[in-house]
């Protein structure tokens, strides 16, 4: 009997060590110089393996040469880290890949508490992932991005990281959605008569000296979900974030992640600022392929 407790308790403190260290990135090479690198993030529940290798098989259509991302740029690293586990509530807190925890979807507000953790752990792994890559070809070579819950976690990233000098290539979110996504903003911050930009104000307004200020208060709140320290005002030095073109794309079948979540993330990107390409596609919690894989490679070939 003892020694059946003893080999249960060390399984048990197996299991929870495993919870603790994040499993090496799949990482796939250039095939020439490396010249830039993309980290992609999974899906919850998934990992590198499958939501990786499944993506660089993807090809484009005829008119863009039936061509794998890889062949496409053959100077690009691909990075995919894979999530730690972590207990999920929904499922009766069984431990799975996740980047944070989060209730269901239906209530994007509700038990927000849950992601806290999970976003401060991801965000802190992904920006040394970025520095690493930043070392080899320099910060603004690097484009971020994941898929689902793995483009919801990125969209932290790209809020509260914040490097020394330069910005991000560039970021890419599928079937996503932008977790706290109403307190990057001001109730007043939309296209209504309250716009702090409204030409009927009759309060002399500074766009410029508003957009920056509205662009600080996102990153704090990012990094302060992160447990980062804040940004200090600087003249005319918005956040790096504003700096990184965004692509956005989600089915309009998505099932797992409505539309209108995803949506809602490039309304507020929009509202802070960021150069957002958002596309629909007929298709389900996934990416359309080939034509999501022919719109990245012509976003991407207009920055890389």
């Amino acid at each position: 009997m003892a020694d059946h407790a003893g080999s249960s308790a060390a399984q048990m403190s197996k299991n929870k060590m495993k919870q603790l260290i994040w499993p090496d990135p799949l990482v796939v090479q250039p095939a020439g110089i490396h010249t830039h690198s993309i980290i992609l993030l999974h899906g919850r529940g998934s990992n590198a393996e499958r939501f990786g290798l499944e993506l660089l098989k993807a090809r484009t259509s005829d008119n863009h040469n039936n061509k794998t991302l890889a062949e496409h740029f053959p100077g690009l690293k691909f990075v995919f880290p894979t999530a730690k586990k972590r207990r999920a509530a929904i499922f009766n807190r069984t431990p799975i890949n996740q980047w944070f925890d989060n209730h269901p979807l239906e209530e994007p507000l509700q038990r927000q508490e849950l992601q806290y953790d999970g976003l401060r752990e991801t965000s802190a792994f992904v920006h040394d992932l970025i520095t690493q890559e930043a070392k080899l070809v320099g910060v603004e070579h690097v484009v971020i991005g994941g898929l689902s819950q793995g483009c919801a976690a990125a969209l932290h990233v790209l809020l509260n990281f914040q490097p020394e000098s330069g910005a991000l290539l560039g970021f890419v979110g599928m079937c996503g959605w932008l977790p706290f996504a109403t307190t990057f903003v001001d109730d007043g911050d939309d296209l209504g008569e309250d716009n702090v930009f409204s030409a009927a104000s009759e309060e002399p307004v500074d766009p410029m000296g508003d957009m920056l200020r509205l662009q600080l208060s996102a990153a704090n709140t990012a990094r302060d979900i992160a447990s980062l320290p804040a940004l200090e005002l600087e003249p005319n030095r918005s956040p790096t974030f504003a700096h990184t073109p965004v692509f956005l794309g989600h089915g309009t079948h998505d099932e797992k992640v409505v539309i209108k979540l995803g949506e809602q993330a490039r309304d507020v990107l929009l509202l802070l600022g960021c150069n957002v390409e958002w596309n629909e596609y007929d298709e389900g919690h996934w990416y359309k392929v080939p034509e999501q894989i022919d719109d990245l490679v012509v976003w991407l070939k207009t920055r890389i």
